[in-house]
């Protein structure tokens, strides 16, 4: 059997899938390690002992005043392209730390294979000069590999054929050469290793490097012009119940409200968390639905006395809560949706960023729920309609 050094970078909501084939492969006698950012220790060790930490400053850049305009969609989108630019050359030493974390935890497991996430650069330099074997596992399509339909995850809304596959060119020059070359080249020649090049990278990437997509067929096909190396398999999610028990005051709470609605925006954080707070309150009495409301990270805020029929939580497990809520109302993350899915729940996306626009498109297109709008739009009026429609 296999050592498996399975290795993510991002939100909860990256990791999990990992967390999730790191139990299947235990399952399957393999020995797996994690290599996550620190603050995912605890949660890592749910499934193998064997963890390896990033430097934590990377998600310390969630509460960095430029992160936040760029997840609450502050400003135009113009400056929000330029913001992120800008955190690209200023975060450098970050990359670079992850990117010596990420080595260090391959020396030290020593492992027959690496899986790893897009973010995670080591893993490329492995694999073209240490002969490493790996795989990438996506829980996001639209990354690497052109869709005639969707542009690249960050460009907007589809249009022609030929824009948004132009697109996948603009987010691959990027990603080869400001993430890779970039940040990877000045720390490969303190290592006394040959720098990457250009053209090696594009090749492997796209003609060569093994690609997971672990998605629901159901809301994405894979298109029958992909390359055999990139497969959709299937949404990953362990069974988070096992770790964790409901209060009491939560279980009393669904006792007397069954099937109440759920609202939560997972780690994305806003400009104004305590206005949506007291938005979804006043929507939801006014509609008279009970509520869950995840505060989780920090985007909505409740600092008002609670009404008898909403219940605010900062941690439960999806497999555990959405076989009891009427409809789910989330920031349209893959993790949120794909959960949802697998209760047949309806949904109402109001995304932040991303590939959460994807999701909130590929949602209404399926008939799962309405068309949802990004968070900045959230207002009395837009909530109510858009729920009206999500519970009718």
């Amino acid at each position: 059997m296999d050592k498996v050094l399975l290795m993510s970078l991002g939100s909860r909501g990256d990791m999990e899938p990992f967390l999730a084939l790191g139990e299947e492969l235990i399952d399957s006698g393999h020995e797996v390690a994690f290599c996550m950012p620190a603050q995912f220790e605890n949660l890592a060790k749910e499934v193998s002992p064997l963890f390896y930490p990033m430097t934590a400053d990377f998600l310390a850049l969630m509460d960095d005043p430029e992160v936040k305009k760029i997840t609450g969609q502050i400003g135009s989108g113009w400056s929000r392209i330029g913001t992120i630019l800008k955190l690209m050359r200023s975060t450098k030493p970050i990359q670079q730390q992850l990117i010596k974390d990420q080595h260090k935890a391959d020396e030290a497991f020593k492992p027959d294979r690496i899986i790893h996430h897009i973010k995670c650069i080591y893993p490329v330099i492995a694999a073209l000069r240490m002969d490493r074997k790996i795989r990438m596992l996506s829980p996001v399509p639209c990354m690497l590999h052109a869709v005639d339909h969707e542009p690249s995850i960050g460009f907007g809304k589809p249009r022609g054929k030929r824009w948004n596959r132009w697109t996948y060119s603009i987010a691959n020059y990027v990603l080869v050469n400001q993430a890779i070359l970039g940040y990877a080249n000045p720390v490969v020649k303190e290592w006394g290793i040959n720098a990457l090049k250009k053209a090696e990278l594009k090749e492997f990437l796209l003609k060569k490097l093994p690609v997971e997509y672990a998605i629901s067929n159901t809301l994405f096909p894979q298109p029958e012009y992909w390359p055999e190396q990139a497969t959709i398999t299937k949404f990953r999610e362990r069974n988070k119940t096992q770790h964790w028990k409901p209060s009491s005051a939560l279980s009393d709470f669904l006792k007397n409200h069954p099937e109440p609605l759920y609202i939560g925006f997972g780690s994305m954080i806003n400009g104004r968390p305590k206005e949506i707070g007291r938005i979804i309150l006043k929507v939801c009495g006014e509609l008279e639905i009970p509520v869950i409301i995840n505060k989780s990270w920090g985007g909505i805020e409740i600092k008002e006395q609670l009404p008898s029929w909403a219940f605010v939580v900062d941690n439960v497990p999806f497999d555990w809560l959405f076989k009891k809520v009427r409809a789910v109302v989330h920031h349209g993350g893959s993790g949120t949706t794909h959960s949802a899915l697998r209760f047949n729940k309806k949904q109402l996306i109001i995304p932040h960023i991303a590939d959460q626009f994807l999701w909130n498109r590929l949602v209404n297109e399926a008939g799962i729920g309405p068309l949802g709008f990004p968070i900045k739009e959230l207002d009395e009026a837009k909530l109510k309609k858009a729920l009206v429609k999500l519970l009718s």
